[in-house]
């Protein structure tokens, strides 16, 4: 029989074998009738006799051969979403994979092509959208009862993006190559997130304000009444008269921050609590709610709501309550007055009220309610939310799980040592896709030497270091001109062009998955070529070698450090020993004066050391300074590593933070917690959150 084949993109590493072979088959009726058709002279539509079937698509069949080595993907993407953003996006995938693979869901067709590719094994799905997007997917799929069911990646589009923070997507996409987006796909871990029902009791007398029909009657995120919903409905009913004037993110912000101002000042939301009652598991809340005159109460399924903000905070200060999670069949509910929802932007949270597997709902009167987003006013009515099921997703992994360069441990190199080269924002926009011509007039910053399984988080240490005088570690030549304290990393890997890395994924991008030799940064502050004079030798930051034998000196610095004596490690500093100097475990003499509650050691270190040993890891477990000095509950050492600088976000190799690493000691947890709250709060994602 007759028939075309076309591939799968294969998401590894490799370009030149295809992975899952599909063979459509055409019905030979219609074989013969294009055999017989006769050449067309007008491309004008002829109307069927037989009706308006022959313009559908004809039937054929996808057979796939199967691998369990191969993922295939399927693409689907809202233009709409983001300002329209989900556009570009949608070209890009057309480019690269099989259109047959991508599906524009302003034109439908969701649930044919869910049905047409149902049979297709170690399928994974891209949802190109905000978190509305991956609900309409996810309801789809249960609707279909596909088993297995697909797992769900998230390349985030929308405003708000809850759900992709959560699974390590990030707050919005940039300009990452969408190959590298695929890589990711594929090596990214299922998990497992509860769903939700919503179950509305109707009334027997009919509202007059108000309906009884939710927008949707499952969440996947958080279902919300009170102050929150009525903002995000005033931006919705506005959105809708005027499409036209909410075509941007910073648009949708900007009037979701002068709703709510706007509901603050009229305090349309303060009498919440008396007309409403909260069951949780026979729990009734109603009186505590009362007494504390919540204006919102949300009941919560991930960590992240509002933008990224996280309101049921850190349970380490709670210990009636377990650490919250998405997939453990419990829901978190939380209330808030106006002043706990503004103190959310800057590391706050609620009051945590219950942890539960059943709700029961009761409103006395109208009030503004939202789900997932999707707001409305409730009518007087009764609401039951209870558990649906748990939906499969790719969560992105923190680290590659693949070694690169095709899994050859023997390609990867002990060393790299990258010359450093600047390209401002303003060259970058003009020559964006001239990407020789920007390579030839970037500027020498300087070369740094790093571990071969460095990631951009760690790397960035060492560029920053460039611009440290010679007071602060190795003797280094003046630079032509410094870099702004806001630089990013640019992909150098692709053909066409350089890409954008956003600082907040740096974590989990190694340096060779970025470049070869040479590293390009962005400098959104820097001057242009033209204004910048000769560059000279450029200067060098150079780790020290892994592996190599200590000295007698460098010894007794890891010694000193260990036992806490300030003398002997100041006698080495003066006689030269680099404080940067690692043992066989890759433990430098921060590392072990913060495991051992050395603060007058620690505070030493940091006068006179390079802040790259702020957040340099060990090679056995991949901690921090600050990892250390948590997990051994050293109050103090925290306060000085946190004070100078050191990354609360950081992942050891068991993918916890030091925040994480305090767990079982509330006053530590608390105190590291909030910090890291007021650190990511302003800049997370590129996204403000309002």
């Amino acid at each position: 029989m007759p028939h075309c084949t076309f591939n799968y993109h294969h998401m590894g590493h490799g370009d030149s074998e295809p992975t899952v072979e599909l063979c459509m088959f055409v019905p030979q009726s219609s074989l013969k009738n294009s055999a017989r058709r006769k050449k067309r002279t007008s491309f004008k539509r002829r109307t069927s006799k037989k009706g308006m079937d022959e313009s559908k698509w004809r039937p054929f069949m996808l057979k796939p051969l199967p691998s369990p080595l191969m993922k295939p993907i399927l693409v689907f993407v809202n233009p709409k979403s983001g300002g329209n953003q989900g556009a570009k996006v949608l070209q890009m995938f057309m480019w690269i994979l099989n259109p047959r693979q991508v599906f524009d869901l302003s034109q439908g067709g969701l649930r044919e092509a869910l049905e047409l590719y149902r049979k297709v094994p170690n399928l994974r799905i891209l949802a190109c959208g905000g978190d509305g997007t991956v609900g309409w997917i996810l309801s789809t799929l249960d609707e279909l009862l596909m088993n297995p069911q697909p797992p769900v990646a998230v390349l985030p589009l929308g405003t708000g993006n809850d759900l992709a923070r959560t699974l390590n997507w990030g707050g919005g996409y940039t300009d990452e190559p969408v190959s590298k987006v695929l890589c990711h796909v594929e090596d990214g871990s299922v998990v497992q997130l509860d769903r939700w029902n919503l179950l509305v009791e109707k009334s027997a007398v009919q509202p007059e304000e108000g309906t009884q029909k939710l927008p949707l009657n499952v969440f996947n995120n958080y279902f919300s009444l009170g102050f929150d919903a009525h903002v995000t409905l005033e931006f919705h009913e506005s959105r809708e008269a005027n499409p036209e004037k909410f075509n941007s993110r910073f648009r949708n912000k900007m009037f979701y921050a002068g709703a709510a101002f706007s509901d603050f000042l009229q305090r349309s939301s303060r009498d919440l609590s008396k007309h409403v009652r909260v069951v949780c598991d026979g729990t009734d809340l109603t009186p505590k709610i009362q007494e504390l005159k919540f204006q919102c109460i949300v009941f919560l399924n991930i960590p992240r709501y509002c933008a990224g903000t996280m309101p049921w905070g850190n349970t380490g200060d709670h210990r009636d309550f377990e650490p919250q999670r998405h997939d453990d069949g419990c829901i978190e509910v939380i209330g808030f007055t106006m002043a706990s929802l503004a103190a959310l932007q800057v590391g706050g949270h609620g009051e945590r009220l219950h942890q539960c597997r059943e709700v029961v709902l009761t409103t006395f009167k109208t009030v503004p309610v939202q789900v997932d987003g999707e707001p409305c006013r409730l009518a007087p009515s009764t609401l039951r939310i209870s558990l649906r099921n748990q939906a499969n997703m790719v969560q992105k992994s923190k680290r590659r799980t693949s070694v690169p360069l095709l899994n050859d441990p023997h390609a990867v190199p002990d060393r790299l040592r990258l010359r450093v080269n600047r390209i401002s924002l303003q060259e970058y926009d003009r020559l964006q896709y001239d990407k020789e011509r920007l390579r030839d007039i970037s500027i020498p910053v300087g070369i740094v030497v790093v571990r071969g399984d460095c990631d951009l988080e760690t790397c960035r240490l060492y560029i920053d270091r460039l611009q440290e005088d010679e007071s602060r570690g190795v003797p280094r030549t003046s630079s032509s001109s410094r870099l702004s304290p806001n630089w990013s990393f640019l992909d150098s890997t692709s053909a066409d062009r350089f890409y954008r890395i956003d600082k907040a994924q740096e974590h989990l991008h190694f340096v060779t998955e970025i470049c070869q030799d040479e590293v390009f940064i962005l400098d959104h502050e820097g001057p242009v070529v033209s204004q910048v004079s000769s560059t000279g030798m450029p200067d060098l930051v150079k780790e020290p070698a892994a592996g190599a034998p200590l000295t007698p000196e460098e010894q007794a610095l890891l010694t000193a450090a260990s036992c806490g004596d300030l003398s002997m490690m100041s006698e080495c500093v003066r006689h030269g020993v680099n404080l940067l100097v690692r043992d066989s475990g890759g433990c430098s003499a921060l590392h072990k004066a913060a495991y051992n509650g050395h603060t007058e050691l620690v505070s030493y270190i940091l006068q006179q050391g390079s802040k790259v040993l702020l957040d340099l890891t060990d090679r056995e477990k991949g901690d921090t300074a600050l990892h250390k000095a948590a997990s051994e509950r050293q109050h103090g050492v925290c306060r000085l590593l946190v004070e100078a600088g050191a990354s609360l976000e950081k992942t050891n190799f068991q993918g916890k933070t030091p925040v994480e690493q305090a767990d079982g000691d509330s006053e530590l947890t608390t105190y590291l917690s909030t910090q890291q709250h007021k650190s990511s709060a302003p800049h997370e994602d590129l996204e403000t959150a309002v």
